[in-house]
């Protein structure tokens, strides 16, 4: 990407003629210098007519080796400031700049520019340009920046970033813009004279933000009193960056106008209503301490667990498996109110509600317009659109959330299971609160929950409880000896054998599904490769250590498979992250996913721990690690959350996306079960990634798991560039 650059033509403007710029302005155009925007300042009454060109010059200077030492000149970096380029971010203003993941830090280019005046033609992207201005001349400076779409010039009293404070701006809502060199178009672009010392340096700082429409430009103006009598330029460049790895941020400097933390980025968020946003026990709930094991031992009878819609030995054609998953059932945290109507007889007109086409009701030339009847009324039934839902894996809806669970059902099951809990127990547990309550729909041979539930202990002690029950519906034959036990295998000394009436025709039991209890503390491997992707190799391992300072949560392990990483030292960033455990591979040639994850995990030597096959561009949630465990039972369970992908301009804080309801790629899967079934096809998509997760999905589903399939709240895949990802290439940019 060429980064473009024009003459910035100031005129000065003696004092008390500010009504006469017509006119001399109309004396340029005479001079056929009608394309040319100038920019007209008052300046000091003696101040004769002068045309100034502004270049931006900076002098670089070198990083020490001794942080506390001054910086040394260095005269081949004259004429230079830095220019940090986040690319593929939308949005017009300056705070939607601020919303970027990466900003300041770690932007897609670090490169420098002679000039503040910059048009790269290019759209989506926001500039953060910076360094020093060194006066050549003690004086009174006004500046003044001009751009499409919105921008902010900040200037330091001195030296020092942190006194940076804002100059000039070209508004605020990302709709404000000015055409090339206009400088006067707002009030709010020229500030207010500068006393500035040849003797001294002052910090600035140019934030510009384009979206994808408009002619991108950004430029900064300057005049002094009295008028510049040289032509030249006076900004130096903070840093110099050539040299360094993109994970390499102690240089650039943390201001008011670019911290992620100021209360910038607070004071200009919008407001939004997304629920995940709001505070949900089940955030949290994993913090909350677990149940002892021995009061849910033998709570309930066992029975056998074979649900009709596992396809275990089912042919399956390629891709077809996508079809072979079925959506859970969620419950709300908080019972939704829903008012009933009554109807009312009323002698105004009724009529039924019939579909209407507005184009059809055009009005036709020389037709008399129909007169509107307000009061007719119509007659309606309610309608409960969840149950018209289906749990069906529909890959055209990714805008509907978690089907929902009737509170009816929910109240009864938890009740059931809460008498049976204190039958064992001796009444020593209180329900506090229904968390969260799962059911996997087996209409054939019965439902499987996964109860959440927040328990007193004695009155005092507040536990967790998260235990899986099925409430098996009636069986047609007693007998069955392969239903009772469809595994085949024997029972431990521990294990209650089914009870018969267990089985009875035609009455539904509360029992425990037998091998299909999950483990709190096993370990979790994250598995990633990577290549050439410092900002998100970074920015996940920061990820992981803030998880672990989160959770404090020390069973889990990242492994990251780099494929000869040239922007960072990945190994060095693992070893100076707060991680509990790591693994680092290198791998040379191209990138290729399929064989990364196979060979990360390769790594893993327990064979009864977790793998979770993930993407770099992820927000986690604080209960992840809770989440995967839950949904992962070995032999049985597998587990492919559903992530909301993130529109370009979204954050977070921010939700706007849709979920990803056709991805597989996020995995986990117990590593016994992945090597069983031949774990990923590193010989077809060898040169390709894309539909390697759907054809591992068909092999999971053939050899009789369960996928569970989970809209996980604050669980993001990030918007980002797909530029200079993996194996591509730039082009040269042009000379233009």
């Amino acid at each position: 990407m060429q980064m473009g650059s024009a003459v910035v033509t100031v005129l000065c403007l003696p004092w008390g003629v500010e009504e006469e710029g017509n006119d001399a302005l109309g004396k340029l155009r005479k001079r056929g210098m009608l394309w040319k925007k100038y920019l007209a300042l008052p300046c000091c009454p003696s101040a004769s007519w002068r045309q100034v060109t502004a270049h931006l010059i900076s002098l670089n200077y070198k990083i020490q080796e001794e942080p506390h030492s001054a910086p040394s000149l260095l005269p081949q970096y004259k004429g230079k400031a830095n220019l940090h380029v986040f690319e593929d971010w939308c949005g017009g203003a300056v705070r939607h700049l601020r919303k970027n993941l990466h900003f300041p830090l770690f932007p897609h280019t670090r490169t420098t520019v002679k000039k503040l005046a910059v048009s790269p033609k290019w759209k989506n992207y926001g500039l953060r340009i910076f360094g020093y201005i060194h006066p050549f001349k003690d004086g009174d400076f006004q500046f003044s920046v001009a751009s499409d779409d919105n921008s902010e010039f900040w200037l330091s009293s001195d030296d020092s970033p942190s006194n940076s404070r804002l100059a000039a701006f070209v508004g605020k809502l990302g709709t404000e813009w000015t055409a090339p060199g206009e400088f006067t178009k707002f009030s709010s672009q020229v500030s207010k004279p500068l006393r500035l010392m040849s003797s001294r340096r002052y910090y600035f700082e140019l934030l510009h933000k384009q979206d994808d429409r408009g002619s991108d430009h950004v430029e900064v103006g300057v005049s002094k009193c009295p008028p510049l009598t040289m032509p030249g330029s006076f900004q130096d460049q903070r840093a110099n960056e050539s040299s360094l790895k993109m994970n390499h941020v102690e240089h650039i400097p943390q201001t008011l106008a670019s911290h992620s933390g100021s209360h910038l980025w607070e004071a200009q968020q919008d407001e939004h209503g997304a629920d995940m946003l709001k505070a949900d026990p089940r955030d949290t709930f994993f913090l909350t301490p677990a149940i002892e094991a021995s009061r849910v031992e033998n709570v309930l009878v066992p029975c056998a667990y074979s649900p009709t819609y596992v396809v275990k030995d089912f042919p399956i054609a390629r891709y077809q498996g996508l079809q072979f998953v079925y959506l859970s059932f969620v419950s709300e945290t908080t019972a939704s109110q829903q008012e009933e109507g009554k109807g009312q007889e009323e002698e105004e007109e009724e009529e039924e509600v019939s579909d209407y086409s507005y184009e059809a009701g055009e009005l036709q030339q020389g037709w008399l317009e129909d007169s509107i009847n307000w009061q007719r009324t119509f007659s309606v039934s309610s309608v409960d659109f969840e149950l018209l839902r289906s749990d069906w894996n529909d890959l055209r809806c990714n805008v509907s959330g978690n089907l929902q669970l009737g509170e009816s059902e929910v109240v009864d099951v938890v009740a059931q299971y809460m008498e049976k809990l204190n039958e064992k127990n001796g009444g020593i547990y209180t329900l506090l609160r229904i968390i969260n309550v799962e059911k996997r729909r087996d209409t054939a041979r019965g439902n499987r929950y996964l109860l959440e539930l927040e328990l007193a202990e004695r009155g005092q002690r507040t536990v967790r409880l998260s235990e899986y029950v099925y409430v098996l519906l009636h069986q047609g034959k007693q007998d069955d000896s392969a239903e009772a036990n469809p595994d085949g295998l024997a029972l431990g000394a521990t294990e209650p054998q089914p009870s018969a009436w267990s089985i009875l025709y035609g009455k539904s039991v509360l029992c425990r599904p037998l091998r299909l209890s999950w483990r709190q503390d096993v370990m979790v491997h994250f598995v990633v490769p990577v290549k050439n992707q410092a900002r998100w190799v970074q920015q996940f391992i920061l990820d992981m250590a803030g998880l672990y300072g989160a959770t404090r949560d020390a069973n889990f392990n990242v492994i990251l498979v780099d494929f000869d990483s040239e922007d960072m030292d990945v190994e060095k960033a693992l070893q100076d992250a707060q991680l509990p455990r790591f693994q680092y591979l290198r791998r040379t040639g191209n990138f290729e996913r399929s064989a990364g994850l196979q060979a990360g995990v390769d790594m893993v030597e327990d064979e009864h721990s977790i793998v979770f096959l993930c993407d770099l561009h992820i927000h986690f949630p604080a209960n992840i690690l809770d989440s995967i465990r839950k949904h992962c039972v070995e032999g049985k369970l597998a587990y492919a959350p559903i992530v909301m992908r993130l529109s370009c301009g979204s954050s977070p804080r921010e939700p706007n996306g849709y979920w990803e309801v056709n991805g597989f790629g996020l995995f986990g899967i117990y590593k016994s079960d992945f090597d069983r079934v031949g774990g990923m096809n590193t010989e077809e998509f060898r040169d390709r990634w894309g539909g390697e997760d759907w054809e591992l999905l068909d092999r999971v589903l053939q050899s009789g798991l369960e996928v569970e399939r989970l809209r996980l709240r604050n669980f993001y895949h990030y918007y980002h560039s797909k530029r200079g990802m993996w194996n591509a290439r730039s082009k040269k940019p042009s000379k233009d």
